[in-house]
């Protein structure tokens, strides 16, 4: 989303006074996209990486024209980021944080989770902050995360770039100076759907991937997620990466010469979820 999407975003919560709860956990893992790209690292960080960072909607609704205390405002925000430190840390770490504006997080502090005890994972917590306080954290995800991720993502984009672009699968927003997450998403060729498509990769090479429709929120009205499959580049060992994409490829290509003739090959493909999340 561009900084002017996000701004307008903002503007339209505080039009119907309305609270955006963002789902910021990947905030932290993102890296240029250029393969090329100087990587940062605690100690040395890379300006390319700093600059292409975009502010996020917490961060806009806190100071985009003048902020919660603008003028007629009540204080509290149109904005509150929700994090984990599960994608960070480690997957076990069930504790998370939550960021918006003075008012609102004093708010969020007097619920019943908060008052009755501080947590629900006070041990957890204890970990975390000594993790915050010395900067492993930090040295953590720009030294270890980061690079390992974008590694994986460049190895997956480099095997669709070889295999599926020239079926006419495309991947949107693939103009992106900085990228990050998990995941990849992909827009199949019409007359494809998502739904065949992972039904016949699940059936045909014993391939997991998600289907854009298992994604969509209710009452969205849009119809694209219908033709977008989401691959997971983040679960699966890296050698695996680019098989999996080869036998995505070869789901669409047979679909695109004959969408109602499965072959019969699973029994003989181990699983590759490269669609798992």
């Amino acid at each position: 989303m561009t900084l002017r999407r996000r701004q307008e975003l903002v503007q339209i919560a505080r039009q119907y006074d309305a609270l955006v709860i963002t789902d910021d956990v990947y905030d932290q893992l993102q890296w240029p996209s250029k393969q090329n790209a100087e990587q940062s690292t605690y100690d040395d960080p890379s300006p390319s990486l700093q600059q292409a960072l975009l502010p996020r909607l917490v961060d806009i609704d806190r100071w985009f024209q003048g902020g919660a205390e603008r003028h007629g405002a009540d204080g509290f925000g149109n904005v509150v980021s929700n994090a984990s430190f599960s994608k960070i840390a480690a997957p076990g770490v069930r504790c998370g944080w939550a960021e918006g504006s003075e008012s609102f997080i004093w708010g969020l502090s007097k619920c019943g989770s908060s008052a009755s005890g501080g947590a629900p994972s006070h041990m957890t917590s204890t970990f975390m902050t000594q993790l915050l306080s010395s900067g492993e954290l930090e040295k953590h995800i720009y030294n270890t995360l980061q690079p390992a991720y974008a590694r994986r993502y460049n190895s997956m984009n480099s095997a669709l770039e070889r295999h599926l672009l020239p079926l006419g699968v495309t991947l949107p927003q693939s103009d992106r100076n900085v990228v990050g997450g998990y995941f990849l998403w992909l827009e199949l060729p019409k007359p494809l759907v998502a739904e065949a498509v992972a039904q016949r990769a699940k059936g045909e090479e014993n391939l997991i991937i998600g289907q854009g429709p298992l994604f969509a929120v209710f009452g969205d009205e849009r119809k694209d997620l219908e033709r977008q499959v989401r691959l997971c580049f983040s679960w699966e060992a890296e050698e695996n990466l680019s098989e999996g994409i080869q036998r995505l490829a070869t789901v669409i290509r047979n679909m695109l010469r004959d969408p109602l003739s499965p072959s019969d090959t699973a029994a003989s493909r181990p699983s590759l979820p490269v669609g798992r999340y």
